[in-house]
């Protein structure tokens, strides 16, 4: 099993001339004349193929890669920054976690079937795009049918299978609507299913899944008005995250989503957007996993979310006035099935409440010069209610104690503010400066995790952190360079960027106190693990720095040839230390032959190793790799398109840095500790029919 070492990125354009890929995205429209070479947000439609998660769609995007924790946990990252310090919007709305270990993650609740196309507002994020946009803003939408043409009503829909060998993995999809020129009555539905996935010399336990989706939409449009209403049910039973202390049995709720948006007879417009969230959440360290356990040290986890939202944007010529607000309240409870007096409370009433303005101007300010500029502020409230805990060593009493008598009502002042400029230097080539000042406030459990345990965001790292109540916002200050230059046949768009981020929250070894290391040290104990230092969310002082691209050419009428690469370093300012789970040098390169009716597109990703690590958190080094894909796509009828593919053509064994370390025991192919391999070959077919 060997691996590549630094792969230059010479190499990385020529081999996408004789090597393969799995996926097939349609590049974004260029523009020739007098325009940004790509569309605002860069986005990629694109057909459902092996995969069930759409993080494997926010890979493509420069920039953007994802921290995997399972098949369909992966949290989005953006230029080296993940969690929740990523906007992600889902069909135009913000999506809470239920999972205190982010396995519910905002990318989760939407599949890859479902899925029309994924984009990123590049480089610096706008106001209007979201409330604590620091690490910029990602979104998803998935597929509307649209309105007819006629009074008459019309019955139209699409419907999708999929499967890949990998896994046994099958996907189905069926999304059909009544419409006519006003009206639009939708019903979507679809159902994921996989057995534990494979890779060269073995198989990772505790990666099956299994999620289904149901939703009912409605839309109103005509000449004055749009209205629109969905309400989707979203039930994942068994499902493994490995890298997790514990796989999920189930995550089981609701989302209901309302807008209404009225255009005036000046040419202004308001909209104004609902949203209400509920959702469920159970799992448990030994349904699926062989670990050996005594009954002591079994554990069972029941979690939920409810969460509202309400948005107001007012739109006048180059003005966008907007109000929002977001709550969210958060509880888990920690369980022994096997001893009822046994129970730890680790978020109780956990609210973090967001209410926020902004004002947003775009137009021309000199000749040949347009700025969008912005300014947000937002009020972060966030309070706890006393946790309890019963059956547990004295030790953890004191800490409860402690946590209780704190003062858990913290409120956080944010300002945002961004300008970003644009230069027409000539018919084929622009330029893009931007400057921004971005805000977070800290997680609730960065803020209220009490007992040391491993609920963090899906840090996944194997780690024990405990919480500070009194956490200081991170402030962001983010310089933007880019060009964007295009003619007929080639297009590039390049940009470099700085971040200087002060009281960046990570966990810190020897912040935390003697009482809470004792702590930590009898829970691993108990739980069967080795005792390690404790590590404490602290506010550092961190930077972040880079280059990420994306190109095309165009080489006949026939060939095409496009990628991205992206490149981020993550340092602490105040230690000589580097920032944690950084995405390393990475590059996408894909060949496509194009006929009207079927192409073949051959595709290269290469990543080099990433020794660039943080010596708080034991990170582990990983070494370099390229895999090599190949997929083709025939159109059989204007309604029918076929797929078929080899994802990881020549089965390579690699290790993905953003991956995390095996959790679950058991497993003779897989060491606790090791770093979960990324998954093997994988040969799939797809096929799509309109209607």
């Amino acid at each position: 099993m060997k691996h590549f070492k630094l792969l230059p990125i010479p190499f990385l354009l020529a081999t996408a001339l004789t090597v393969a890929h799995a996926e097939t995205i349609s590049l974004p429209s260029i523009s020739v004349h007098g325009a940004s070479a790509e569309e605002i947000p860069y986005a990629l439609p694109t057909v459902p193929a092996a995969s069930t998660d759409i993080g494997a769609l926010i890979k493509r995007l420069p920039g953007a890669n994802v921290n995997s924790n399972g098949v369909v946990t992966s949290i989005a990252q953006y230029r080296g920054l993940f969690g929740n310090r990523v906007n992600v919007v889902l069909d135009g709305f913000s999506q809470h976690e239920a999972g205190p270990n982010s396995m519910d993650s905002p990318l989760s609740y939407l599949p890859a079937s479902r899925t029309d196309h994924v984009s990123v507002f590049r480089g610096i994020a706008p106001v209007r795009t979201g409330i604590e946009t620091i690490g910029g803003t990602i979104s998803a939408n998935s597929k509307k049918l649209d309105f007819g043409q006629a009074e008459e009503a019309e019955l139209h829909g699409t419907a999708n299978a999929a499967y890949a060998s990998n896994g046994n993995t099958r996907q189905l999809n069926l999304t059909t609507a009544i419409t006519n020129q006003h009206h639009r009555l939708q019903l979507t539905g679809s159902s994921d299913r996989g057995d534990n996935q494979s890779f060269d010399g073995g198989r990772v336990r505790s990666s099956e899944h299994d999620r289904d989706t149901v939703g009912l939409h409605y839309g109103y449009q005509d000449s004055s008005k749009a209205i629109g209403l969905d309400v989707e049910h979203f039930d994942m039973g068994d499902t493994g995250t490995a890298a997790l202390p514990m796989d999920i049995l189930y995550f089981r709720g609701e989302n209901i989503k309302g807008s209404f948006t009225n255009y005036l007879n000046n040419g202004d417009d308001y909209t104004i957007k609902l949203h209400h969230q509920d959702v469920e959440h159970e799992m448990d360290n030994f349904s699926h996993r062989s670990n050996g356990l005594i009954a002591s040290r079994a554990r069972q986890v029941f979690a939920e979310v409810q969460g509202e939202g309400l948005g107001l944007h007012y739109q006048h010529q180059n003005w966008l006035f907007g109000i929002d607000l977001d709550q969210a309240e958060h509880n888990a409870t920690i369980y022994n099935p096997n001893n009822a007096a046994f129970f730890i409370e680790n978020f109780k009433d956990a609210e973090r409440d967001r209410y926020s303005l902004f004002a947003e101007w775009k137009g021309a300010v000199s000749s040949g010069w347009n700025v969008e500029t912005g300014l947000r502020y937002s009020r972060v409230e966030m309070d706890s209610g006393d946790a309890s805990l019963g059956g547990t060593p004295a030790p953890l009493v004191v800490l409860n104690t402690d946590f209780n008598n704190s003062d858990l009502s913290q409120d956080e002042d944010l300002v945002d503010i961004f300008a970003t400029f644009t230069h027409e230097i000539s018919q084929q080539a622009d330029i893009e400066i931007g400057f921004a000042r971005k805000t977070r406030a800290p997680s609730y459990q960065e803020r209220y995790l009490w007992a040391p345990l491993q609920s963090t965001g899906g840090l996944a790292d194997g780690r024990q952190y405990v919480g500070d109540i009194n956490l200081d916002h991170e402030v962001s200050y983010q310089l933007e360079l880019g060009l964007d230059w295009h003619t007929q046949k080639f297009a590039i768009s390049p940009r470099v960027f700085y971040h200087h981020i002060n009281d960046y929250i990570q966990g810190v070894a020897g912040n935390a106190n003697a009482q809470q290391q004792m702590v930590a040290n009898a829970i691993a104990t108990m739980l069967g693990g080795t005792p390690s230092t404790l590590l404490k969310f602290s506010n550092v002082d961190a930077k972040l720095y880079g280059i990420d691209a994306n190109w095309s050419a165009a080489l006949s009428s026939d060939w095409q040839l496009a990628g991205t690469v992206s490149y981020v370093r993550g340092e602490r300012r105040d230690t000589s230390d580097d920032l944690y789970r950084i995405a390393p040098l990475n590059a996408i390169t894909s060949l496509t032959y194009v006929q009207p009716s079927w192409q073949v597109s051959v595709e290269a990703e290469t990543v080099a190793r990433q020794n660039k690590i943080s010596s708080e958190n034991n990170e582990q080094k990983t070494g370099g790799y390229a895999l090599f894909n190949i997929s083709s796509q025939y159109h059989v009828t204007p309604a029918v398109t076929m797929m078929a593919g080899v994802n990881n053509l020549f089965d390579r064994y690699y290790v993905s840095h953003l991956d995390g370390i095996n959790r679950a025991g058991g497993n003779p192919d897989l060491a606790m500790g090791d770093k979960i391999p990324g998954f093997g070959r994988s040969a799939y077919v797809n096929v799509n029919v309109d209607f």
